[in-house]
């Protein structure tokens, strides 16, 4: 009798302190419909975002203690303005939307796997890139974010706007001035992240050592007696010295870029070809290796990105 009554008071107690959104009796207080939308449009200066690179939705919420909540997710998204999730059944409160878009999820998993309601923690959160034996071999697919701080009323309708940014680079390459030959080449960026916090920062890579990288690679082909390929990298950054540039001759197993003195720092090139280059709004870059003779081990090698020469000093190349 003594534990019926109990019970019963802790009914009552939950139904006074409950939301009525929850235990769905008076909805007359709680939102009836909550649109999320997504805004590719990019500032004027910078590289615009293919709509079609935009095929799957993830939207994860937080609440304001920085707990995960739950995932909207949509996996065949026909991206227009108008395209929304719906949120309908969130009840009034403070919350962290993040989302992370892109295509099929082939390229990308979250850390820790599954999250988990109540427990798993913001800071905690990865997104990451998936490679295997420190090699990615495939075509890393674009990757979009954003993040709002959303706070729900018991207004009928609400609307809410998360602007994306991009968190993917791609690369292109193109040789000029070589000699034919039968050689097979591949097209390769070293680094050393492949994870975001969910912040979008970076969080290194929890699966190589002090020093490590993985490499992106793909084969070159050829146009004439010239390369080109391309590959998508996670985001660059200016004050992140890692990615290296390679171009290996896979039938001798010799570089033929970069050779001798040089670097191949991507992100050095990139500042010396063009100073003010913005890391944010820049996506693409188009690198052009000009090989004056031929031969890169007794000529230099002349380098365009995006149009602009990276810059000599005192006669040589800087790199």
């Amino acid at each position: 009798m003594l534990r019926q009554t109990i019970l019963a008071a802790i009914v009552i107690l939950s139904t006074l302190i409950m939301p009525s959104c929850l235990i769905k009796e008076d909805m007359s207080n709680c939102p009836e419909d909550i649109r999320v939308y997504f805004d590719i449009t990019t500032p004027a200066e910078a590289d615009d975002i293919n709509p079609a690179d935009v095929d799957r939705m993830n939207l994860y919420v937080f609440c304001n203690k920085g707990y995960y909540l739950g995932e909207y997710r949509d996996d065949h998204v026909n991206y227009s303005a108008n395209y929304y999730i719906s949120c309908s059944d969130l009840i009034p409160g403070e919350y962290r939307f993040i989302a992370w878009a892109g295509k099929d999820e082939a390229c990308f998993s979250t850390t820790p796997n599954p999250f988990i309601k109540g427990k798993t923690r913001f800071e905690e959160a990865l997104l990451t890139l998936n490679h295997h034996n420190n090699v990615v071999a495939n075509k890393v697919h674009h990757l979009f974010y954003s993040d709002l701080d959303a706070t729900v009323t018991n207004e009928k309708l609400q609307r809410f706007l998360m602007p994306l940014t991009q968190q993917t680079n791609t690369i292109n390459i193109y040789t000029v001035g070589l000699p034919p030959d039968a050689n097979a080449y591949t097209f390769e960026i070293a680094d050393n992240n492949c994870s975001y916090l969910f912040d979008s920062s970076f969080a290194g890579c929890l699966l190589l050592n002090a020093g490590e990288t993985f490499k992106y690679t793909a084969e070159c082909e050829k146009d004439g007696a010239n390369l080109y390929s391309t590959l998508n990298v996670m985001r660059l950054a200016a004050d992140r010295p890692t990615p290296q540039l390679r171009v290996v001759n896979e039938t001798n197993g010799t570089l033929l870029y970069p050779t001798g003195t040089q670097s191949g720092n991507l992100i050095e090139l990139i500042k010396r070809a063009n100073p003010e280059n913005d890391f944010e709004a820049t996506h693409t870059y188009d690198i052009i290796l000009i090989f004056d003779g031929g031969d890169p081990a007794r000529f230099p090698v002349t380098i365009l990105i995006n149009g602009w020469e990276v810059r000599e000093q005192n006669g040589e190349l800087v790199e």
